[in-house]
């Protein structure tokens, strides 16, 4: 099977940076690894499930994370960490 299309990911996402498509097509992944990425990062952050995930499937739930601003950052307990200061 072979990886998803620029298509493939405009379909499952919408529009996005066309930056993020690329990284996405880049990755190789197939569509359903595209769509269970998708699920992953529209849903709650869990950072110990994250870093379970393979390379590939951490790799594309960070791009997917970050062209979805309306879910806000992917995990955001490691914005509370010290000496992290928030953009004004």
């Amino acid at each position: 099977m072979g990886g998803v299309t620029e298509a493939d990911v405009a379909a499952v996402i919408g529009r996005i940076d066309e930056i993020i498509i690329h990284e996405v097509v880049r990755t190789g992944a197939s569509r359903p690894e595209l769509r269970r990425a998708y699920a992953l990062a529209k849903g709650p952050a869990d950072f110990s499930a994250h870093t379970a995930l393979p390379p590939r499937m951490r790799r594309l739930v960070d791009l997917l994370a970050v062209a979805l601003p309306e879910q806000g950052p992917p995990y955001g307990h490691l914005s509370t960490m010290k000496g992290v200061d928030r953009a004004a």
